[in-house]
């Protein structure tokens, strides 16, 4: 099973942090690390809605779905450090920029993906614990918590979507890494 997507895990930066972000126009900054974290987040759901589809397919052999989960994984960590980098670039402006419309929607975008990467969280700490405990009541517990998963998922695309329509060079960015 993939690793799960803990507090030290999923936010911690695993690469060191740019010296010239020090250097960078702040409101430069924050558009890049908005526009990071909206493709980050394209990713995710991608990652996830490709292991729903696999998951319900008969015949998919376990080691094979293990790999796509340890990429949706991977892609939970990528959003993780994403989000951090968001919220340290917001913290350094003005309440200026609160106004500009990609501003409002990256805002919203931060919010699902530290949502969305919670309910991961969440969601792994009791499927770890399916072994040992298969109590009805705790089954109950985890379904609950795979549903408020795929929420989760639904919540960060709209979101994802939403950044998008206000900056559709994100949308370019990623279909010419996807296709190209």
């Amino acid at each position: 099973m993939p690793k799960s997507n803990t507090a030290d895990n999923v936010a911690a930066p695993s690469r060191p942090t740019h010296t010239d972000d020090a250097h960078a126009n702040p409101l430069e900054l924050l558009h890049a690390r908005a526009d990071r974290l909206g493709r980050a987040a394209l990713e995710s759901c991608r990652q996830h809605e490709r292991c729903a589809a696999l998951a319900e397919k008969d015949g998919i052999d376990p080691l094979e779905l293990d790999g796509w989960l340890e990429l949706a994984a991977v892609a939970d960590r990528q959003l993780g450090e994403a989000g951090t980098a968001y919220e340290k670039a917001v913290a350094t402006q003005k309440a200026d920029t609160d106004d500009l419309p990609w501003r409002r929607q990256a805002s919203v975008l931060w919010l699902a993906a530290r949502e969305h990467v919670r309910r991961q969280s969440q969601g792994d700490k009791l499927a770890s614990r399916v072994s040992r405990a298969h109590r009805a009541n705790f089954l109950g517990e985890l379904h609950v918590a795979f549903e408020l998963e795929a929420s989760a998922v639904l919540s960060l695309r709209q979101a994802a979507e939403g950044y998008c329509k206000v900056r559709p060079d994100v949308v370019a960015v990623v279909s010419a890494l996807t296709l190209g």
